[in-house]
């Protein structure tokens, strides 16, 4: 269910955290940058909304979530040694945490992180941000 890669709060449920989030985020968007340099020009942080399959980010770049999981090579379907990657440690998913809110308010923290995410790729590419100011990530628990 919950592997070693994820944080758990003290009470044992996974972290549902601007921080977690950020940190799952910067993950996920490394390992795009080495899997497509220029993965984020492909991606409309206007638009991004991480909880619906089409406007995600790997929904955005392959045109659906799932199609997206294996063209990024982060699902593997194939009999090879290469394990898949988790989309939860990744960024790409929330946290199944049991409570449909709390799920909910996950998938809120990671579309705004990634927001943030491909804004700064952006800014540092062509020294202009997008025009729309990114999602703020909330601090509720």
């Amino acid at each position: 269910m919950w592997s070693w890669i994820h944080t758990l709060t003290s009470s044992g449920v996974p972290d549902v955290s601007p921080a977690s989030a950020r940190k799952r985020v910067e993950r996920g968007a490394t390992y795009l940058d080495g899997v497509d340099p220029h993965w984020y020009r492909g991606v409309d942080p206007v638009t991004l909304e991480l909880s619906d399959g089409s406007h995600c980010v790997l929904g955005q770049m392959h045109g659906d979530y799932r199609l997206g999981l294996g063209r990024a090579h982060l699902l593997n379907m194939g009999s090879g040694p290469r394990a898949s990657l988790s989309p939860v440690a990744y960024g790409f998913q929330a946290a199944d945490t049991g409570d449909a809110d709390m799920d909910a308010h996950d998938y809120d923290l990671l579309t705004a992180a990634w927001a943030e995410a491909i804004r700064a790729r952006h800014a540092a590419d062509t020294g202009s941000p997008f025009d729309a100011p990114a999602p703020a990530l909330s601090t509720r628990a």
